[in-house]
């Protein structure tokens, strides 16, 4: 059941670009998609807290104190994540986007290295060498289409920011109740992308493209129930019951359910050669979880 669940996880992050694109066809920008996703995502979450009988703890100061860190995390860990992950998609696609996004393992150890005195490996230094030589294929620049390379970067940089995320977060919120942390940072993704859309209709005068066809309201309840609450829900439901490294390994399969989904429904396809390129990155985060 653990593992099923880290599946539906991974699954559940994996259907950010089609859900987005239905979004984008009905004239919904990136920033409208964005605070649609967490507005929506927000009351099933705080039903997920009722359920759980979680309403009581924010009683406590320390407990009301640590949602207030999450809603930073929130905005801006998420606010600048989640805007270079669809920049990326923009860009390049659905399928590119969740290969360069799973380069964040090897910037993780990269940065425990650099930031944390953290000792790698002979074994690690191979998987994270393993690691860019899977990203050089991926990218190909060679049959790359023009402007790709900013999208290149983009996918880079959402890998390198979220892996710094990850190592801020574990930092200060470890030890605390999962649940009430996905609460606060979707609640502070939902501010910071609620601001940048009233931002964005100040300068650019854009404007909802109101009322939403069905379609749109399919794709904004999908990002919301499919890619936020579902992931977190099961994410942490499932990494209890298997353990956090069992969880990452299992979790890797967003990259294979990604690279699917764009090809069955946005019709993207990649080459041999940067199929050849997501399989290293698979295998060398795979490696990289077994030899920690």
């Amino acid at each position: 059941m653990g593992s099923l669940l880290v599946i539906l996880s991974a699954f559940g992050f994996s259907t950010l670009g089609v859900f987005a694109r239905l979004g984008y066809d009905a004239g919904l920008t990136r920033n409208q998609v964005l605070v649609f996703r967490f507005a929506l995502a927000l009351p099933f979450l705080a039903l997920v807290l009722f359920l759980n009988g979680l309403f009581a703890e924010f009683c406590k100061p320390d407990v009301r104190k640590k949602f207030a860190v999450a809603m930073g995390l929130g905005l801006v860990g998420i606010g600048i994540e989640a805007t270079l992950y669809f920049l990326t998609f923009e860009t390049v696609g659905g399928a590119m986007t969740g290969i360069l996004f799973y380069l964040y393992p090897t910037v993780v150890a990269l940065l425990s290295f650099v930031f944390l005195s953290e000792r790698l490996s002979l074994k690690k230094w191979g998987c994270i060498l393993l690691s860019i030589i899977g990203c050089v294929l991926t990218v190909d620049l060679h049959g790359a289409q023009v402007g790709h390379e900013w999208g290149i970067l983009y996918g880079i940089a959402t890998a390198v920011f979220y892996a710094g995320y990850l190592l801020v977060a574990n930092r200060v919120m470890k030890g605390e109740n999962p649940l009430i942390v996905s609460s606060g940072v979707v609640t502070g993704a939902f501010i910071a992308f609620l601001a940048l859309s009233l931002l964005e209709h100040g300068l650019n005068q854009t404007h909802l493209p109101w009322p939403f066809p069905f379609s749109a309201w399919c794709g904004l309840f999908g990002l919301a129930l499919i890619g936020a609450v579902l992931p977190f829900t099961t994410l942490y439901a499932g990494m209890k019951r298997v353990g956090p490294t069992q969880a990452a390994v299992l979790s890797t399969l967003e990259m294979v359910f990604t690279v699917v989904l764009a090809a069955v429904f946005l019709g993207e396809k990649l080459t041999l050669v940067q199929l050849g390129g997501a399989a290293v990155i698979l295998i060398s985060v795979l490696m990289i979880q077994k030899v920690r």
